[in-house]
């Protein structure tokens, strides 16, 4: 994980939709809960790393489908970077003979 910098943490919380109590597939077993499957997707978000991406840092389930995201947030955004008309660099060096 890149260090924050001017970055700061930030949590925000979801409700996935719930099944139906009753439902099952067609092999007569219970579904994986919504929140469940997002859960185990999340973790592919947790690997992509960019120095210019604020990351994800970890998610919690909670009751009834809960899930609280927490994930690095930075006071500025790339609008503010351009308003303020400073430049943005990507990281792309040419060599000049």
């Amino acid at each position: 994980m890149f260090p924050l910098k001017d970055a700061e943490l930030g949590a925000f919380t979801f409700f996935a939709s719930a099944l139906p109590n009753d439902v099952c597939g067609s092999n007569g077993l219970p579904l994986t809960p919504n929140s469940i499957k997002i859960l185990g997707r999340f973790q592919i978000l947790k690997t992509i790393t960019h120095p210019r991406l604020c990351q994800y840092v970890d998610i919690s389930r909670g009751k009834h489908e809960r899930l609280v995201v927490v994930a690095e947030h930075c006071g500025r955004s790339l609008e503010d970077l351009l308003r303020d008309r400073k430049p943005v660099r990507y990281g792309i060096k040419k060599n000049i003979a």
